[in-house]
């Protein structure tokens, strides 16, 4: 898996025939098939991505919400792999039924794992500037002037 600036894996134009078209300001890659379609697909991008994990687990990686991995998705911040599934099925009343409603989403931990490690870092020079301003007795507190 070959990484590009800030963590974020690199798919080669080889590999777009099977993740799907982009969203447009995105890093969001949209397949869609059935069952079938679905395990060839998962294989081919675990197999470039490595391991991948949904938003949850994203956010265990990171140590963020789920909302703060949807929102940099949404950004352009983290690379996502979404497969809707299509197809119908009957149900036991007779009525038509969608396969699945929501697209399956999977991120590279490789990507997560590098957003937890920046932030720690932007936290860890928040911290040491903390440090760095105070009045100048070593107590820690800001003079008023």
């Amino acid at each position: 898996m070959e990484t590009g600036p800030f963590g974020l894996i690199n798919i080669p134009p080889l590999l777009t025939e099977f993740v799907g078209i982009i969203d447009e300001g995105t890093r969001t890659y949209r397949a869609k098939g059935d069952h079938r379609a679905m395990r060839t697909w998962f294989d081919a991008i675990c197999e470039h991505a490595g391991p991948c994990v949904s938003p949850g687990g994203a956010a265990v990686y990171a140590k963020v919400s789920r909302a703060a991995v949807y929102k940099r998705m949404k950004a352009g911040g983290l690379t996502a792999f979404c497969f809707h599934i299509i197809g119908k099925t009957k149900t036991v009343f007779g009525n038509e039924k969608r396969l699945k409603e929501r697209p399956l989403i999977y991120i590279p931990a490789a990507e997560c794992k590098a957003w937890g490690t920046e932030l720690d870092k932007r936290a860890a020079r928040i911290e040491s500037n903390r440090g760095t301003s105070d009045g100048g007795d070593g107590s820690g507190r800001r003079r008023i002037r």
